[in-house]
């Protein structure tokens, strides 16, 4: 099987204990029942010495109907107040059944996290998701080969492929190569970002067999302080985040729609893009939404650049400004990407709402090259 990841992707280590965040706060965390099997197969095993066998009854004791049990503020129970893991601690180590290395001691969603994969036949793709610190800070400052803004390595790996059916291969490797088309556009910085992403739009548009016109007419009658009102307003329609994301979106209602910021760069704005890309875009092989996949791309980054400063106040005072990007992306990846209700919303409002047609998409874009130009 074919394996395809970022450049980055190798580079990628938790940094533990030296993360601002944590990935054990706010979620409902998982335990798949090889990894519950295991820790009951090794409380039981004679030869694991005392101190770590009372640890794994506590480790047993704080699992309920295939989840840890969240403590207050929704914590792990195994989170040390260093950032540390308690299991990695006390079990990742000589001297246990588990394995020698920290992280196989973890169930699967927490050694795996915040990784993604997709398997399209006999083609694999992985990632690290943008709700991770570590993972954003590769991808704004990777370095890249042939100027590309986003670049790739394949390998050979063992894994069995994804059975497809008949015809499939030939849907997909069509869908690879409308990717790789949207690639090139945005490889071209020889015309502002915003004109690439107009150009995108274009192409996906032609590209799917979505009737865009109906909601592009309605859109019309649509006044701009409505259509930009909408646009921040759809990311409170789901579940918060939590408190972090509830004061971004107070400082992002009480700003309002103005100009761009200066926050993010054009590279970096072609960098998120093109990741965003490669993470959703060969899914429409599954749903036959390419479209809304692009959608999605954009109005992640302009919901940056009109709000960057918003998301990422949150930041220590002296924060630099990587620093901020890097948190502005990682909140709003969390209240979207990782929210499923949030991300359907997101694409049924793609789809039939006028406030997100691809003509407001190109509105949008066009008045804020017109800014930015007005003020170069």
């Amino acid at each position: 099987m074919l394996l395809r990841v970022p450049s980055f992707y190798h580079q990628f280590q938790c940094i533990a204990d030296k993360c601002t965040d944590t990935c054990c706060v706010g979620w409902e965390i998982d335990i798949d029942e090889k990894t519950q099997n295991k820790y009951r197969n090794l409380y039981r095993n004679g030869k694991v010495d005392e101190h770590r066998r009372q640890f794994l009854q506590k480790l047993l004791e704080n699992i309920e109907d295939g989840h840890f049990k969240l403590q207050p503020g929704d914590r792990c129970p195994f989170l040390k107040q260093d950032g540390l893991c308690d299991m990695i601690c006390n079990l990742g180590c000589n001297g246990t059944d588990l394995d020698e290395n920290g992280e196989n001691v973890l169930c699967d969603i927490c050694r795996e996290h915040p990784r993604f994969v997709e398997v399209y036949g006999d083609i694999m793709e992985k990632g690290q998701g943008l709700c991770c610190e570590e993972a954003v800070r590769l991808l704004l400052t990777c370095t890249v080969q042939d100027k590309s803004i986003l670049t790739f390595i394949e390998s050979e790996v063992n894994d069995e492929p994804d059975e497809m059916p008949v015809g499939a291969e030939e849907a997909r490797d069509a869908i690879f190569q409308e990717r790789e088309t949207i690639f090139g556009i945005l490889n071209n910085n020889s015309i502002p970002l915003n004109q690439r992403l107009i150009e995108i739009l274009d192409f996906a548009l032609a590209m799917s067999d979505c009737d865009n016109s109906e909601i592009s007419n309605d859109s019309e009658n649509l006044s701009e302080q409505a259509i930009h009102q909408t646009w921040v307003k759809i990311l409170s329609e789901g579940e918060s985040y939590g408190p972090v994301w509830d004061a971004a979106y107070e400082r992002m209602i009480r700003k309002g729609w103005r100009q761009p910021q200066s926050l993010f760069t054009d590279e970096d704005g072609a960098r998120i893009v093109a990741y965003m890309i490669f993470r959703y875009y060969a899914k429409s092989l599954f749903d036959g939404d390419s479209l809304t996949k692009v959608q999605f791309s954009i109005y992640f980054w302009i919901m940056l650049t009109h709000f960057g400063e918003e998301l990422a106040a949150g930041s220590p005072t002296g924060t630099n400004d990587l620093t901020k990007k890097i948190n502005a992306v990682k909140l709003l990846s969390k209240q979207t990407e990782y929210s499923e209700e949030i991300m359907e919303i997101l694409a049924d409002n793609f789809f039939e709402n006028p406030a997100f047609s691809v003509e407001q998409f190109r509105r949008i874009l066009s008045q804020a090259q017109s800014s930015t130009n007005a003020s170069s």
